[in-house]
């Protein structure tokens, strides 16, 4: 993929904003698993973008064991997971617009 447009990373924010509620507006199960589903995708194509940038490092090493480490089980695991997945793809998204702020 090319690299993100500012349109793109809004979209993918929105994203992350819709999984980081508060527990009193948490997803449906249903809902939660396609936020993972889009956080996953999404934050595969932003990996690959910032894999360059020394900033990105701790997110990059988040991403990995989010990515294949999966859900822990229990009731709250897959919305845990959902959470975590959401703020590194939040940092990424901060690391990707600072880098294009600098140019």
């Amino acid at each position: 993929m090319a690299a993100s447009t500012r349109a793109d990373l809004e979209g993918v924010t929105a994203l992350v904003r819709a999984t980081l509620v508060p527990f009193g507006r948490k997803p449906s199960e249903r809902d939660i698993e396609a936020l993972t589903g889009q956080l996953l995708d999404r934050g595969e194509e932003l990996a690959s973008q910032v894999a360059h940038l020394r900033r990105a490092a701790g997110a990059l090493q988040d991403w990995e064991l989010l990515r294949t480490g999966g859900p822990e089980r229990g009731p709250m695991g897959a919305w845990t997971y959902a959470r975590a997945l959401a703020r590194t793809v939040g940092k990424m998204i901060e690391v990707l617009t600072e880098d294009d702020d600098r140019r």
